[in-house]
């Protein structure tokens, strides 16, 4: 028997003998390894479920992660999770929003088939006066959850693509010429938030706190802070948010700053370069992105669409060939050792001789990456004979190999660390501790978007990231057809 209405430990509850384990980052709970460990689950939601919507992919991601089996759903926005009381189960109108929201979570978890996913409806109700009163929230289930997680988020929550953030120089300013253009009498301070709290939870010459239902719980929080440090309590002032009704499926249903980036991915950042020594009538894109972000995946996306496609791979195994322009250079330089029997480079060996020795990849990026380049020159002109208008290089090392100076455009591909950590784990093996240290080995998403011109993402499901790359070639076919010069 398992009652809904009363959680030991809303986060994670685990048996002991699998305790301690690792944070996870999309749900309030343990991840224990890449490979699921319990047999069932209980996912209890307590967002509101217009901002919950676009959240919803990696939740269910997360939680196939631990579960293998049967996953139950309990519904329940806006319980609090904060504070040692215990929180209680409330019905939830059965509204069109309700009804939609759980047709939403079915279709989005067939994307995990070895999950049994069921969707209590036990606190579910109808206004219907004909129907019988909510029944216990105690109830059997076939398969009593071994674990419990949540979604709820500390303050301390990752925003949704902080890599097309605005600067916050950029914030102030235009939030300073509003309020003055709006009220010149107005008189404000802005501060910049150092901790979850800020000044709301130290400042005494405050009053009250202006919150939404999504930040209520956080002032809660903040309040708790005040009162363990001998301040007064704030009057919580709670407003609406602002509907946005031109949102996706993907996005959030209100009006925020999420969807304005969200929005960005596929769109022209900043002018295009002007290459007049690529070869006339070619339009060169630069795609890059750190390890685990699906750029391979875009640029097969960008194949389908007309592109050509050049894999800077594949170049490189071309390269190191016996027969390739780099293999003698690279024996004499690292030694005979790190060849096969047959005389094939090992680049397992070799990889693990210059892997965390700067020296070392220096003298063998000096000699890999102007012939890598040199093929891919010789790629263009097979593009061009094919008669194709775009290509497209494929380069995880695009940006530190010095080859944004033959694109016309710098194209990367970006997805939070924790999704690439679990991505890389999954598709190369790899531990955890290994994942994080081939990505500490390469150029930051951020570092990347700040030379790009054109940013996407593969964080959703697959036909959304379909839809972006369509929305970039689109654009990318009007600024040629406007600017054919730029081919040149």
């Amino acid at each position: 028997m398992f009652g809904l209405s009363r959680f030991p430990y809303l986060g994670v509850v685990v048996p002991k003998a699998v305790l301690p384990g690792r944070r996870s980052g999309s749900l309030r709970g343990w991840c224990l390894g890449s490979m699921a460990v319990f047999q069932s689950g209980l996912l209890v939601l307590t967002t509101p479920l217009a901002s919950l919507a676009p959240r919803l992919a990696p939740i269910l991601t997360s939680a196939a992660r631990l579960v293998n089996h049967t996953l139950y759903v309990h519904l329940q926005p806006g319980m609090s999770l904060e504070g040692p009381a215990q929180p209680q189960s409330s019905p939830v109108q059965a509204t069109f929003e309700v009804l939609d929201f759980i047709a939403h979570l079915y279709a989005g978890a067939n994307l995990h088939r070895h999950l049994d996913v069921r969707i209590l409806l036990t606190n579910i109700q109808t206004k219907s006066a004909f129907l019988p009163p909510l029944p216990s929230s105690v109830q059997n289930l076939a398969h009593p959850p071994e674990v419990v997680l949540t979604d709820f988020q500390t303050l301390d929550g990752s925003k949704l693509l902080p890599e097309l953030l605005q600067p916050y120089a950029e914030r102030v300013e235009h939030l300073s010429e509003f309020l003055v253009d709006i009220k010149p009498s107005l008189t404000f301070d802005i501060i910049p938030l150092l901790d979850p709290y800020g000044p709301a939870g130290s400042d005494p010459s405050l009053e009250f706190l202006v919150v939404s239902e999504e930040t209520y719980r956080g002032g809660m929080a903040a309040n708790r802070f005040r009162l363990e440090n001998d301040l007064e309590e704030l009057a919580l002032y709670q407003i609406q948010l602002v509907k946005d009704e031109s949102h996706e499926q993907h996005e959030e249903e209100k009006v925020s700053s999420s969807n304005s980036r969200q929005r960005l991915l596929g769109k022209l950042l900043r002018p295009p370069n002007k290459r007049p020594e690529l070869p006339s009538g070619l339009y060169v894109i630069g795609l890059t992105g750190i390890s685990g972000s699906g750029k391979s995946s875009i640029a097969q996306r960008l194949k389908g669409l007309g592109a050509f496609v050049i894999d800077s791979d594949h170049l490189g195994h071309r390269a190191y060939a016996p027969s390739g322009p780099a293999y003698q250079p690279v024996v004499e330089a690292f030694g005979t050792d790190i060849l096969h029997k047959d005389g094939i480079i090992n680049r397992k060996i070799l990889g693990s001789r210059v892997f965390g020795n700067k020296k070392q990849m220096k003298i063998l990026t000096d000699i890999v990456w102007p012939v890598i380049a040199k093929l891919a020159r010789e790629e263009m002109d097979l593009a061009v004979a094919e008669g194709k208008d775009v290509c497209v290089i494929d380069a995880a090392m695009l940006l530190e190999a010095g080859w944004q100076n033959m694109v016309h455009e710098v194209w990367t591909v970006v997805i939070p660390e924790t999704e690439a950590v679990r991505r890389i784990v999954e598709r190369d093996g790899l531990s955890e501790a290994a994942a994080q240290s081939r990505l500490q080995s390469q150029m930051s998403g951020q570092q990347l978007v700040d030379q790009s011109h054109v940013v996407l993402s593969t964080l959703w499901e697959p036909h959304v990231t379909q839809l972006q790359v369509e929305k970039a070639w689109n654009l990318l076919q009007k600024r040629i057809s406007k600017t054919p010069q730029a081919c040149d």
